[in-house]
């Protein structure tokens, strides 16, 4: 029943912000930015912090501190990959969102 649209349906339904007060809609916008930029950053910074421990592991022959060096390294890389890539991921799936209907 709920996938059987057809090609031709139109729903109707638009995204809209006319029920909040003036501004909001850029006070919204800046907080996410600002939030994006510091994923950016904490994931850089631990990035450097994991690297540190990797290398302090492999040095003292310590393979257990070594390998959470790593996790921690390819943690960090995914984070800062997925907060510098949200905005194409939002904009991308907006635009699937679209064609879903058409």
């Amino acid at each position: 029943m709920f996938g059987q649209l057809r090609a031709d349906t139109d729903p109707g339904v638009e995204p809209t912000w006319d029920a909040l007060p003036p501004g909001v809609k850029d006070f919204l916008v800046d907080v996410v930015g600002t939030l994006m930029n510091i994923g950016i950053l904490a994931g850089v910074a631990v990035l450097i912090a994991g690297l540190i421990v990797w290398g302090i592991g492999a040095l003292s022959n310590r393979p257990g501190v070594g390998s959470v060096g790593v996790k921690i390294a390819v943690v960090s890389i995914c984070v800062a990959i997925g907060s510098a890539g949200a905005n194409a991921a939002i904009g991308f799936f907006a635009g699937q969102g679209v064609t879903i209907f058409s």
